[in-house]
């Protein structure tokens, strides 16, 4: 189910969908998920999560909700998205795997991934050698 409603991260209607989180222990959260920001938005109710039960007597298919976060994936550690990946700070295509692993590591979704070797490292992003 999408609708258009108000985002408070985004300050703007945008499109959300009643999606699922998944905890660790396989435990099931459903609440609106903003399409813009790919972030939780409250509901109605003031809190984040809708109540699965009322959702379902009101004609949700949950089925169709798809799962937008894993709580055993890392979060990005700029915009804190789920499902990030490892990023060396110290280009491994630059310095080698032995020195770019003995410099700090962080976690970066693709997104922001992306961004930083566009800004950062955009001769690896072209393809040109170092």
């Amino acid at each position: 189910m999408i609708k258009t409603r108000h985002c408070a991260r985004c300050n703007r209607s945008t499109r959300q969908e009643i999606s699922r989180r998944v905890a660790g222990n396989g435990a099931e959260h459903f609440g609106w998920w903003c399409l813009e920001c790919r972030w939780w938005v409250q509901s109605k109710g003031g809190g984040i999560w809708i109540d699965k039960g009322l959702l379902e007597r009101t004609g949700v298919d949950l089925s169709l909700a798809p799962v937008v976060e894993h709580l055993d994936q890392p979060r990005c550690a700029r915009c804190g998205a789920r499902g990030a990946e490892e990023h060396h700070w110290v280009p491994q295509a630059m310095f080698g795997a032995e020195e770019a692993n003995r410099w700090p590591k962080d976690f970066l979704c693709k997104r922001c991934h992306d961004q930083w070797h566009r800004l950062v490292t955009p001769a690896l992003v072209r393809g040109d050698a170092y």
